[in-house]
């Protein structure tokens, strides 16, 4: 069940469209129903940004995970309309263990360090630091937030597009995002509902429950908020589907 609460991450891409912003999310899983239920927190004030996940399993998950539960932050500056992560931060718990992970951007130097603490009943066991393989300006975060004045609306063709991310080391950094053609529009529409500004797919080229490339389709509503988005056709329960319940919006 680890792999749960990373995938309501790649759900809830809140775009940023307004100053401030919370949105609650639920995940569903077949005939297991809901399995996480999670919370965004979008804060904005003049060139500076931070975005706040707090992510938990329920129900059966919660048991199986030893009561896992997970936060994201990512913080950073804003550039002509462009969100630029200055450090992205991981909080995971789960019975008596913790992990953190902390990204720290360096854009003069073109440098990403990795720094893991790892405790077991408050006391810890792993302190390390690495430097990674690859530089970006996106954490997984800012990435989603981006996402908008990166891609085109659908045309007459599908567009890939590829970026890197950091926090995405797991598959090299890259994250793969498809806008579909005019043509499969209805398909999105059907399975993701109709009248969204934007429907795309996230590839994240990693095996995730039992699909083997992880793909995800996406909607995202008039206000810049993903509205839904689908893992489909998984082996035995069907598909994982990420709703969103509530959002709250003060600009």
């Amino acid at each position: 069940m680890k792999k749960l609460l990373f995938i309501t991450l790649l759900f809830f891409s809140t775009f940023g469209f307004s100053k401030n912003m919370s949105v609650n999310y639920g995940v569903s899983f077949g005939v297991l129903g809901e399995l996480g239920v999670a919370n965004v927190k979008l804060t904005q004030s003049d060139n500076r940004y931070s975005i706040d996940i707090h992510a938990k399993t329920i129900g059966i998950v919660r048991a199986m995970s030893k009561n896992r539960t997970e936060r994201h932050i990512g913080e950073g500056h804003i550039i002509n309309g462009k969100y630029i992560s200055d450090s992205y931060r991981v909080f995971i718990s789960f019975g008596n263990k913790t992990k953190e992970k902390i990204y720290t951007i360096n854009h003069k130097t073109k440098v990403v360090t990795k720094q893991i603490i790892r405790k077991k009943d408050g006391k810890i066991i792993i302190n390390s630091t690495e430097k990674l393989p690859f530089y970006s300006q996106n954490d997984l975060l800012s990435l989603y937030m981006n996402t908008p004045i990166q891609i085109a609306l659908p045309g007459s063709d599908a567009k890939v597009y590829r970026f890197k991310a950091v926090g995405a080391e797991n598959q090299d950094g890259n994250v793969e995002i498809r806008v579909p053609s005019k043509d499969e529009i209805a398909r999105y529409q059907k399975e993701l509902g109709d009248g969204h500004k934007h429907y795309f797919k996230v590839i994240i080229n990693q095996p995730i429950f039992a699909s083997k490339r992880g793909e995800f389709m996406i909607s995202v509503d008039n206000n810049g908020v993903t509205h839904k988005a689908i893992l489909q056709d998984l082996l035995l329960f069907g598909d994982l589907v990420a709703t969103k319940k509530i959002n709250i919006i003060d600009q």
